[in-house]
């Protein structure tokens, strides 16, 4: 208990230090209570109360277990990697236990014996789907109980499992004797679950350590006092290391369990050895154990993993602590597998891990900005000859003076509608398309200004409300219906990053092209609350949990919520993802708000670092099993799981077309020219859709932008009669489309005797049998 005081009263200094040195200033009409840095809190205030319904009883939808109830007073997190440990189902409640992946290790606490925290190796279950021309659809792993840190007093009564505190890498888990006081740790174990530990580890206060597995145990080494090494009939060797030496463990009756002799005070670790099979690759790390990790944020372009650690060997051999591959881009001087002793073990669905060793406990990693970063317009300005050649005027103008509809009754078809019709005022503000002329622009923002009134008032036809079981912003459908998928589980914390960020990203253009509009205010308000919902920095807002959706530590974000999964969160669609932090990065830059503006640069360009790394894949790619690389996508990418599909359709078109939504100038942060050109000859040049030139389906217009990358004039060719997607407008997708920077080439045109740069005649015909060259 003394321990436990100790680490809570050291965590709360840390972060009364960590914002001593903070003071209150505004940033432009932006909650009062905003602060300066990095990681401060984008407001303190509550979410007003007269926008936002209050709105209790999620539980009783999605249920919520093992959380210490002093915690239900704080916003818990709701999208990270342990979420299976609290969520389950009315029907699982007592039943069913789901594992969560820190990777190397698999985790679970299970409901029936043997109890404690159970961990398991992944990569030894690996299946692999059957293949299809030498293809395969999935990939996954199966659980099984390869160690359970345990105690004898627990015998055939499940213990109670109390996660009682959170960092940004992981939770605190207490598991005791069921029925104990909360003030009597002797009958606990202790332990902490954070993303990418080395050791399984649990710290006991007077029970009987016992380490139980699935499989008969060897006891191949114990001469060293404190450590033990064991076979198990799977294969895998495991090091069982003791803090005090003086304990002695033995191989029971039952022939697949590792016991102690008598009650315990002090750190029982496991880890498995690597394929080196080196049974002393772990000894001189044993004694420096993580409990947690949190990030902090240099500048712009660097951020740290800062790992809480405690033990003996921390300052003198250090901490070691796994890494996954886009950490190693990131880092200086990292530990790689081409070196000498490195000590590598394999993840579930990001490829190899190398541990890494560090007496400073922390983690520095850097993401550079390009000699051209984007902002609201493309990287590569459209000349006047292009717009003439494409008819992009007239065809925005068309846009601008079709019918707009906003309220669709979903905040994630809403939000595409915004964010479309947006990026046509956008169009309308770039000098090279229309001139010096601002009519067009005044018409546009006159139109979407009416249009998004109902938004600022939070009177749309499914209004948001303040959930306060979980604390965040969520549709009032989930809770008027009693269907937690309504809006694809908007009302249990899914896709929050993809829902808001079409409204973050869409009202920071507005912002922009008219910061003096008279619903600015009240806009600025309605953004501000959707930021914190889904990217709140920091903890001092109690009204919304620390980085909803995003992990530092991955670099992407998880999309699904409060329920659980059996094969972990998942993400599916990063370009949406990726649109977020876009808009997060604008609206700070519009909002003057330099703080903001950088950690949403720095968050970006994490996530299509990641996106680049685990999501698209080029035929070089490490990560995946060869068989699954083909793809080229990974679909929907589970902790546990590769699926190439998606979660509403198996078409091949779809399953890449989510990887492209919506098209904007960032999309080229993370498709690179080397993929695109790649997945257009492998995979989309081969569709029905685009052989037969399928002008009815919507999907085709996504395919032809991104087509435009490696074949300019086909694209813009066909997305002149391209049904368009219902988030995309005919004017933006040739503006993107045409803003790619391509080798130039020329063609003779058959519509007249002159030369163009275009398959497009001025007029906007589609010229039948242009001939093509390289200029």
């Amino acid at each position: 208990m003394i321990r436990q005081l100790l680490l809570a009263a050291s965590a709360l200094l840390a972060r009364v230090l960590l914002y001593a040195d903070e003071s209150t200033v505004s940033a432009g009409n932006a909650p009062d209570t905003i602060l300066p840095g990095y990681l401060s809190p984008f407001s303190t205030d509550a979410p007003s109360e007269k926008l936002f319904q209050r709105k209790d009883g999620l539980a009783a939808l999605a249920p919520i277990i093992n959380v210490a109830e002093a915690l239900n007073a704080q916003p818990i997190p709701t999208n990270k990697w342990w979420g299976n440990l609290i969520h389950t189902t009315n029907e699982d409640v007592d039943s069913v236990a789901n594992p969560a992946w820190s990777n190397p290790y698999a985790l679970k606490l299970p409901k029936q014996a043997p109890f404690g925290l159970q961990a398991c190796y992944s990569y030894t279950y690996r299946q692999l789907a059957d293949e299809v021309d030498g293809v395969i659809r999935y990939y996954l792993h199966e659980f099984h109980n390869d160690v359970t840190l345990s105690a004898s007093e627990f015998g055939s009564t499940k213990p109670d499992y109390e996660i009682y505190s959170f960092s940004d890498m992981g939770v605190a888990l207490r598991t005791c004797v069921a029925g104990s006081s909360d003030s009597d740790s002797f009958n606990c174990m202790d332990s902490a679950l954070v993303h990418g530990m080395a050791f399984v580890s649990a710290a006991y206060a007077g029970l009987t350590p016992r380490i139980e597995s699935d499989y008969a145990m060897t006891l191949l080494d114990s001469s060293t006092p404190g450590k033990y090494v064991v076979r198990l009939a799977n294969n895998q060797t495991w090091v069982a290391f003791a803090s005090d030496p003086s304990v002695t463990f033995s191989v029971d009756s039952t022939g697949s369990a590792l016991t102690a002799a008598a009650g315990y005070t002090g750190t029982v670790r496991l880890a498995v050895l690597p394929e080196s099979g080196d049974q002393n690759v772990y000894d001189d790390y044993a004694s420096c154990v993580v409990r947690g990790g949190d990030v902090s944020v240099q500048s712009r372009t660097s951020y740290s993993l800062d790992w809480e650690t405690g033990g003996s060997g921390c300052d003198s051999s250090g901490l070691l602590h796994f890494a996954l591959p886009h950490h190693l881009d990131a880092m200086d001087n990292p530990t790689t597998t081409q070196l000498s002793g490195a000590i590598v073990l394999h993840s579930s669905t990001r490829g190899l891990m190398v541990g890494q060793v560090t007496t400073s406990g922390s983690w520095t990693l850097s993401e550079p900005e390009a000699d051209d970063e984007v902002d609201f317009y493309p990287a590569s300005k459209l000349s006047a000859d292009v717009v003439s050649q494409i008819g992009l005027l007239s065809t925005l103008q068309s846009d601008i003076d079709s019918s707009w509809a906003l309220d669709t009754g979903s905040w994630y078809f809403s939000g595409k509608a915004y964010q479309k019709y947006a990026s046509l005022c956008l169009m309308a503000a770039d000098r090279a398309i229309v001139g010096s002329s601002r009519s067009l622009l005044r018409r546009c923002l006159s139109k979407l200004e009416a249009l998004i009134e109902p938004f600022l008032t939070n009177t749309l036809s499914s209004p948001l409300v303040y959930e306060t079981t979980y604390k965040g912003i969520v549709t009032s459908l989930a809770f008027s219906t009693g269907d937690i998928n309504v809006d694809f589980g908007n009302g249990v914390y899914n896709d929050h990053h993809y829902h808001y960020g079409y409204w973050v990203t869409a009202s920071a253009i507005l912002k922009k092209l008219d910061p003096s509009w008279s619903g600015m205010a009240q806009l600025e308000t309605m953004v501000w609350t959707l930021l914190r919902d889904v990217a709140n920095p920091s903890s001092d807002d109690e009204y919304f949990p620390r980085f909803r959706h995003f992990s530092w530590y991955l670099g992407h974000s998880y999309s699904h919520g409060v329920t659980p999964m059996a094969d972990g969160k998942d993400e599916e669609s990063t370009s949406e993802d990726v649109n977020f932090y876009y808009g997060m990065m604008l609206w700070g830059k519009v909002t003057q708000n330099q703080a903001v503006e950088d950690l949403g640069s720095l968050m970006l360009r994490l996530n299509a670092r990641a996106v680049r790394t685990y999501f698209l894949m080029t035929s070089d790619n490490t990560i995946h099993p060869p068989q699954f690389v083909p793809n080229h996508v990974t679909g929907i990418f589970f902790d546990n799981k590769a699926d190439y599909a998606t979660w509403f359709s198996a078409e091949k078109y779809c399953i890449h077309g989510i990887q492209m939504i919506p098209v904007s100038p960032i999309n080229g942060l993370v498709r690179t020219a080397k993929f695109i050109q790649e997945e257009w000859d492998d995979i989309l040049s081969k569709e029905a859709i685009v052989t037969g030139a399928d002008t009815t389906n919507a999907w085709l217009s996504l395919l032809l932008v991104n087509e435009a990358a490696i074949n300019q004039e086909d694209a813009l060719s066909k997305l002149t009669m391209a049904t368009m997607d219902d988030g995309l407008t005919r004017s933006w997708a040739l503006y993107i489309a045409a803003s790619h920077r391509t080798k130039p080439r020329v063609a003779t045109s058959t519509c007249a005797n002159t030369v163009w740069t275009a398959a497009i005649t001025f007029d906007g015909e589609v010229c039948l049998n242009p001939s093509w060259s390289s200029s």
